[in-house]
Parts: C-alpha cells; sequence; structure tokens
C-alpha cells in the first residue's frame, strides 16, 4: 500500500495526472511534474510564491522537530477547566504551578489535529472578513484578533501576505473558472451594463470601469455577474475601450451572445459600442437625472433654491438652530420622531428634490425658528413657499420613476415604454392646474427632454418586445397603435423562425430514425400521427400562441405595495406558451440603467477605506468581483 501525501507542500497543488505523476498549481493554475521528487513543485513556488513557499517551508521544519517524541495527550475539556479555575493543579504533577489560560489555549490548539477540509472552511470564513465586511488584511496583525482566534483549537492565523497572494487569488480565479463555465453553458442572450467612476477615497483619484452581464436562467431567473472591474485611465481613447470589452467578451466566451448594451453618457463608451457593432441604450435614470437637472434650471426657480441650500446649511451647521427646530417638533407632535435637514448633492438631482421636500414638510417649524436665529437668513415668501410646495409635487412622480426603474429585479426593459408613459401624461395632467408661471415653465421642459429623449422609444424594438412579453402589460401601454401592431408582427416572425426550426429538427430526428428502423411500428405510427400533427403551419401555430396570450387575463401589476414578479408568472405559463417562453429567457435579461454597476462602485468606495490606503488596484478589483460574484447563501 503506497504512502499517502502528507507533505504541506500538497495544499497548494492538485495532482492533475496520476499516471504522468503531474500536479496542478492551485493559485495560478500551472502544471508541473513530480516524478521523483516534489523538487518542481517546491521550485515553482519559492519562485512564483514566495509566500506560499514560506508556509511550506515552516510547516515541513515544524513536523520535523516533532517526529520521535511522543505525542502529548489531548487536553479534554474538564482538564482545561480545571487549569482555567482558581487553585486548580495537574493531576501529573502536584507541586507544579496550575497552567496560565494562555499556556492552556496554546497547548490545546497544538494538541489537536485540523482536517484539510475543516482549515478550508475557516479560512473560506476568514477571507469573508475582507471580501464581505471590508477589513484590512492587517487584521490578522491586529493582537485583539489574534487574541480572538486563539479559542480555534489547531488553527494558525495565516499572515497577511499568504491571505493576499495566496489565498484571495486562488479563491478569485476558482469563482472566475466556475462562472464561466455556468455563463458558456448558458443557452440565452446576456446583457451588458458598462460605467466609468473616479474613487475619491484616496488621492491617486483612481478611475475605475465594471462590466456586468445580464442572464436568464432556464427557470426564469435573472440573474447579475460582474464580468471585470479594473483601473481605467481617463485618457484611454474609444479604440483602447473597443479593445477591452472585446477581449473581456472573449475571455468569458461570450462572442455572439451579446443582445443589448446599457451604458453611461461617456463618449468614448458610446463610440466603442458602436464601432463594436452592439445595440445600446443610455441609461434611464442618467437621462431622466438630465432632464430633470433641465427642468430646474430655470433662473427664477434657481434664485429660490439659492435660499434654501443657505438655510438648510444654517440648520445643519448651527447645534442651536437644530435643537430649536427638533424642539419645536417635539412639542407639537410627541408620538413622532422628529425630522432633520436634507442637503443637496449637486450630481443627484434626486438630492434636490429631497430637499425641497423636506423644507416643504418643515415649513411652520421654520417659520416658527427663524425669527429666533440671529444669523441673517433669507426671508422666503408666501409665493415662494406656494412655488416650492409646487415644485415638490411635480418631482415626485419622477423620483419615483427613477426609484421603480432601478430597483426592478424582474425584466427591468420592459419598464421603460412604461415608465415614459407614465411621466408623459403625468406632465400632460400637469399642465391642465393652476400653478406659477415658474412652475408651469419647469413642466414645459420636462416634456421637451422627455419627448427629446423618450419621444421613439417605442419604436424601439427590443424595448416594445420586452413589454409584450410582460404579462402585467402586453399592448396595453402603447401610445401608439401602430407601434402596438409593428410590435405583434415582430414577435410573430421570431415565433414562426423558432417553430420552424423545431420542425426541422424534429424532422431530421425523425428522418434519422426511420432510417433505422422504416419498417417498425414505432416508424409507422409516427408517420401516421405525424402527418395529422404537422398540419398546422409555422404562421398559424405562431398567431394562435399569441392572441391566447393576448386574449389571456393580465397579471395584476401590484402584489401588495410591491409591483408583481412576470418571471414567476412564466414558470407557472411556460408550457402554455412554449415559445413564448422561449423569447422571455431571451429578453427578459434587459437592463435600463446602470444602477448595478453604481452599485459595484459603492462597493468600492467601501473598500478603498482609511485602512486600505495601500491596497492596489488589482486587489481592488478581485475583492469586489468576489464580492459580488460569491455565492450569498453562503451567509445562511
Amino acid at each position: 500500500m503506497s504512502r499517502p501525501h502528507t507533505s504541506p507542500l500538497w495544499e497548494y497543488f492538485n495532482k492533475y495526472d496520476i499516471i504522468d505523476k503531474k500536479a496542478k498549481c492551485r493559485v495560478c493554475g500551472d502544471i508541473y511534474s513530480y516524478k521523483g521528487s516534489t523538487g518542481n513543485l517546491k521550485a515553482h513556488l519559492k519562485k512564483m510564491h514566495y509566500d506560499a513557499y514560506t508556509e511550506v517551508m515552516t510547516e515541513q521544519l515544524k513536523r520535523a522537530s516533532t517526529t520521535g517524541q511522543e505525542q502529548q495527550p489531548l487536553l479534554i475539556c474538564t482538564t482545561h477547566l480545571a487549569t482555567d479555575s482558581p487553585g486548580a493543579s495537574s493531576s501529573a504533577d502536584s507541586t507544579s504551578k496550575p497552567a496560565s489560560r494562555q499556556q492552556t489555549v496554546k497547548r490545546d490548539s497544538t494538541s489537536r489535529r485540523m482536517t484539510k477540509e475543516m482549515r478550508k472552511k475557516i479560512d473560506d470564513d476568514l477571507l469573508d472578513l475582507f471580501i464581505d465586511s471590508y477589513q484590512p488584511f492587517s487584521l490578522v496583525d491586529d493582537r485583539a484578533f489574534k487574541k480572538f482566534a486563539r479559542w480555534i483549537p489547531g488553527y494558525e492565523l495565516p499572515t497577511r501576505k499568504t491571505i493576499s497572494t495566496v489565498m484571495l487569488p486562488a479563491l478569485y480565479n476558482q469563482t472566475k473558472n466556475e462562472l464561466k463555465t455556468t455563463l458558456s453553458s448558458c443557452n440565452y442572450s446576456v446583457c451588458l451594463t458598462i460605467d466609468l467612476w473616479t474613487a475619491n477615497e484616496r488621492e491617486l483619484n483612481e478611475s475605475y470601469i465594471a462590466v456586468t452581464a445580464h442572464y436568464m436562467t432556464s427557470d426564469f431567473e435573472l440573474k447579475t455577474a460582474l464580468l471585470d472591474c479594473r483601473n481605467f485611465q481617463d485618457s484611454d481613447t474609444s479604440e483602447d475601450i473597443q479593445e477591452l470589452l472585446t477581449n473581456v467578451i472573449a475571455e468569458w466566451g461570450l462572442t455572439g451572445k451579446i443582445n443589448f448594451i446599457v451604458s453611461d453618457s461617456n463618449n468614448n463608451v458610446q463610440e466603442a459600442i458602436r464601432i463594436i457593432g452592439w445595440e445600446q441604450f443610455g441609461c434611464y435614470a442618467h437621462t431622466l437625472n438630465s432632464i430633470v437637472e433641465y427642468a430646474l434650471a430655470v433662473p427664477e426657480l434657481q434664485k429660490i433654491l439659492e435660499k434654501v441650500k443657505k438655510i438648510v446649511r444654517h440648520y445643519k451647521k448651527s447645534t442651536t438652530a437644530l435643537e430649536s427646530i427638533l424642539k419645536a417638533q417635539i412639542e407639537d407632535q410627541p408620538d413622532c420622531m422628529p425630522k432633520r435637514f436634507l442637503q443637496e448633492v449637486p450630481t443627484r438631482w434626486k438630492s434636490t428634490y429631497h430637499m425641497v421636500q423636506r423644507f416643504v414638510d418643515l415649513e411652520k417649524y421654520i417659520k416658527v425658528t427663524m425669527t429666533d436665529q440671529k444669523s441673517d437668513l433669507p426671508a422666503v415668501t408666501n409665493i415662494e413657499w406656494n412655488l416650492l410646495t409646487e415644485v415638490s409635487k411635480i418631482l415626485q412622480p419622477f423620483d419615483q420613476a427613477t426609484e421603480t426603474i432601478s430597483n426592478e429585479k424582474y425584466m427591468p426593459g420592459s419598464l421603460v415604454i412604461v415608465m415614459t408613459r407614465c411621466l408623459m401624461t403625468t406632465c400632460d395632467k400637469f399642465e391642465s392646474e393652476p400653478f406659477h408661471e415658474v412652475t408651469k415653465e419647469m413642466i414645459s421642459r420636462l416634456q421637451t427632454g422627455l419627448t427629446t429623449e423618450f419621444g421613439l422609444v417605442e419604436k424601439s424594438r427590443t424595448f416594445s418586445t420586452c413589454t409584450f412579453l410582460d404579462p402585467r402589460y402586453k399592448l396595453s401601454v402603447f401610445s401608439d397603435e401602430d407601434e402596438a401592431t409593428k410590435t405583434k408582427n415582430y414577435v410573430q416572425e421570431m415565433l414562426i423562425n423558432l417553430i420552424t426550426q423545431e420542425i426541422g429538427e424534429d424532422q431530421s430526428s425523425s428522418s434519422v430514425s426511420s432510417s433505422t428502423n422504416a419498417d417498425g411500428f414505432r416508424a409507422i405510427l409516427n408517420k401516421i400521427v405525424g402527418q395529422k400533427m404537422n398540419t398546422a403551419s409555422p404562421l398559424s401555430k405562431a398567431l394562435k400562441e399569441i392572441n391566447t396570450y393576448i386574449n389571456d387575463d393580465p397579471q395584476p401589476i401590484f402584489n401588495g405595495d410591491e409591483l408583481s414578479c412576470p418571471l414567476e408568472w412564466w414558470r407557472g405559463h411556460k408550457c402554455t406558451y412554449p415559445y413564448l417562453s422561449k423569447l422571455v429567457q431571451s429578453y427578459g435579461n434587459v437592463m435600463a440603467s446602470c444602477v448595478p454597476c453604481e452599485r459595484i462602485f459603492t462597493k468600492i468606495g467601501i473598500t478603498l477605506n482609511d485602512r486600505r490606503t495601500r491596497l492596489p488596484s488589482q486587489k481592488v478589483g478581485q475583492l469586489t468581483f468576489l464580492n459580488v460574484n460569491l455565492d450569498q447563501n453562503r451567509f445562511s
């Protein structure tokens, strides 16, 4: 019986070819021979992964120092408690002093042997402190954490270098390979979202580009994966970005599978996408932001907003002023939590809306407390108060639309036409109300922006198909009947192609079966029944399925306070509408905004905290990749 490999070297290698005795590095994936000895493996670690090599050599020396010595008996729990109790003494030597708590823990941890499987689980949980909790690698050097880790019997903390250069890259490569296998086996289209972001958390002001993939599973579940997040130079041209995107898609095996791109307003990114030839759409949330910013730029309105910002700044900076308005709210409504002011963030129009809305909510308390302020605050007239109330009312549906389309996790693409129609209808309604002239100018600018940016959105076959395939809307939300008819015909053509392809595959399979057993009973029966079943043409099958779907009861739009899930409806109706359900799996992944990328940049902002000032951009990318792509159920 051969002696098993017990060398610590095998913690960093897997047996790749047992016959030819080749091993694969778990860190970088390189393959080396170990015929005769493991010298090649050790040399590889020494050259490429020196910290891992140090770990191996340390462990070998430790094992060599204990060879031939009598093994110490395991300390059981009662012994541990006894030696930790005041006045307790060892049964082996009644004259010796009781072991200290630190000595007992050290003896207990070194005397127990830990399996590789257990150590791997603990290592994975340790990595989550850096991946999910954004802790610095230097955590393992903190004396408090070392003190805590001593209570894990038989476990020794890896060094920060081991974590950074061995454990993290190994988990990154493993996760990336698993995700590649998943995406390459996906039979449906993939939608990409692309966004740029500059990290101001460090003096370097590094720029990053993120590429996320969105795809549908066979069980109608929308999945998101981060493909790449890397340092990006603002000086990079559209050709550089084109090469980057092409390489990313080729690396992940997604060439020919991309059906749609959503990007921010960066001109170089949009030009790169155009050169590649992908169908693209500007982020709906970003576009809506530009429309509202243009509407808020009415000069008279800007003067009033400057007043509001000055007053808000005073109440946020002055402790006395803040206490006075909080006290006024508590005295008026003792059972309610007092509200605080919200300040505008220049890059986000929603912050302007929230600032105005909160300012209007606190109107009576501001009027009461402003007279007691020694600061020279601008006076807000009654007309201006009324105008601010109108502005808050008008911006509310735009805030709700942005929130809805950014948080939609089912079929985001189907909401583009719906949200646009709702906003245009709302503005038409506001136009007939007796608002102030400044407010009417703002409404007119909103209408102009919506018409300019989204006036032709129903002509987009991608978004119109997404809307048609959403059982909540179908054709009911189209404002143009001609576009609704064209969308129906477009879907009909796609169904005919699907059915024709399926019939061709069935006939090919049937011909092979017939040639194998042309005179068999099964072949004769298939021929008799098949002649009757195949009398329906692809056109008639497509029309029947589409008309049945249109006439079917629509799915309720809301489920309580939340939007209902159309994908759940399709799970229950995929057998009823077999061809339309295939289209859903190809179009249900279409996104409407770059919010998935923006959420990733939020994670990067937290990753680049004050305790990670020297973290290189490559490690930032790996940590972010794992944060997004690791299975979230690991915490369950």
